[in-house]
């Protein structure tokens, strides 16, 4: 395991949106400037997205507004140039029917949820649920409880027969991930925060949807632990992202991040196809020097989740993945912690496996990161309980590379509502 701690890092959070794909996603995208985030005060923004959409217009048009208590330890100097890049991100795409599924196999006592499209915040003004409420795209399949804590991954082959992808059959050109399986993630808003995770052990890694690390005081992650994300503009540029991750390789990093939800109108926001050209523009060309993510998608159906990602192998058919990066969140609404806990175990051990299976070439001798997962609307004794149950497994299952539970480090999170110290949550997260 990695010591956690020594310089620092940044995060990015969704827009509240309805549910989009496709082309529709990418129009939204059109929008953004990579300007928006030179600092994490737009992404700071966004994850309390309903205040920060009432307030940024009455802002904007009259400087001096009072300023709402969630967002406050912004700097003043950078009101107006976030609120103005976070009313370009929140411009709305036309939404479009995404048919659900429901696997046949899904057992009547289980009941499925519906990802509904939303923001991922932090209830700091109701400090009984320690969890933030995230609803996101389309709905996601629940499938049977799996009492496997081994998934069956795409199968490898001696074989060096060139097959139609490009690729020679059953290779892995890539390079395995070498780092420690517990991430933790972190924002503009988590202060000096930290520092209740500095004597961790369990903390192997740290990321921040951005290659960038962020300027807020205090917070803090040591760089050999530092897995960025790519980042593009509008026309799917970064002229950063090369030196910047030339540099991060010679400091320890050894897994790089593709697009962060593409097929979610408030990330990354990008089609298939274009989520492939920012893949081979900006993560192939390290290939071999660090192990390389397939974007992370949701958990959502039809044309998102899954169903985005096959599109996108299809568009990608001459890359390698030494990851799939997948999310998961399901709401406690809807389950009990039980079968919260069941639901991710099946994801894991079934759909993405089975989905790698497809792609045998694509996904040779590729693991599992759990890029994001939680079980919304909480509480803090759920989240310890969902945790407790869920972290022994992630850790002993072979095929799970890496994971980060979205507690993060904000009051009312895996901080408590005092900001004095970790939640329950948040201590069943350092400790366990």
């Amino acid at each position: 395991m990695h010591s956690f701690f020594g310089p620092s890092i940044l995060l990015t959070l969704s827009v509240a949106t309805s549910t989009v794909s496709g082309a529709a996603l990418h129009n939204v995208h059109r929008h953004r400037s990579l300007t928006c985030y030179e600092d994490n005060t737009l992404r700071a923004l966004e994850r309390f997205s309903s205040d920060a959409a009432a307030f940024c217009p009455k802002y904007l048009a009259t400087p001096g507004q009072p300023v709402p208590q969630v967002i406050s330890y912004i700097p003043a100097t950078k009101l107006s140039s976030a609120c103005a890049c976070f009313e370009k991100t929140a411009a709305p795409a036309k939404p479009v029917s995404t048919p659900a599924t429901t696997p046949a196999s899904v057992p009547a006592t289980v009941p499925t949820t519906t990802r509904t499209s939303s923001v991922k915040t932090s209830p700091v003004s109701s400090p009984a649920p320690i969890v933030p409420t995230r609803s996101s795209s389309s709905a996601a399949p629940l499938a049977p409880t799996s009492t496997s804590s081994t998934a069956s991954i795409a199968p490898s082959s001696t074989s060096t027969t060139p097959s139609s992808s490009g690729l020679p059959s059953g290779t892995t050109r890539g390079k395995a991930y070498s780092g420690g399986k517990r991430g933790l993630v972190y924002d503009y808003h988590s202060q000096d925060f930290s520092r209740f995770y500095k004597d961790s052990s369990k903390i192997a890694f740290g990321s921040d949807w951005n290659v960038n690390r962020s300027p807020a005081p205090g917070v803090t992650l040591d760089e050999g632990a530092f897995v960025p994300t790519i980042r593009v503009d509008g026309s799917l540029k970064n002229d950063g992202w090369a030196a910047a991750v030339k540099t991060l390789l010679t400091t320890g990093t050894s897994m790089l991040f593709a697009s962060n939800e593409p097929d979610n109108a408030g990330q990354a926001n990008l089609s298939p196809a274009d989520a492939a050209t920012v893949f081979k523009n900006f993560l192939k060309p390290f290939e071999g020097q660090a192990a390389l993510a397939s974007p992370a998608v949701t958990n959502g159906g039809g044309a998102t989740g899954l169903g985005f990602l096959e599109t996108f192998v299809q568009n990608c058919q001459d890359c390698h993945f030494d990851i799939i990066n997948v999310h998961h969140y399901v709401n406690r609404k809807d389950l009990t912690v039980d079968q919260a806990v069941s639901a991710v175990q099946s994801y894991l051990t079934k759909d993405v496996p089975n989905f790698m299976a497809k792609h045998p070439v694509q996904f040779s001798g590729a693991k599992i990161c759990l890029g994001e997962f939680w079980l919304w609307g909480a509480s803090d004794d759920d989240g310890a309980d969902y945790l407790s149950k869920l972290l022994p497994w992630l850790d002993g299952n072979a095929n799970v590379a890496c994971y980060q539970a979205f507690g993060g480090l904000w009051v009312g999170n895996f901080i408590n509502t005092a900001g004095t110290g970790l939640s329950k949550s948040g201590q069943v997260y350092h400790d366990l």
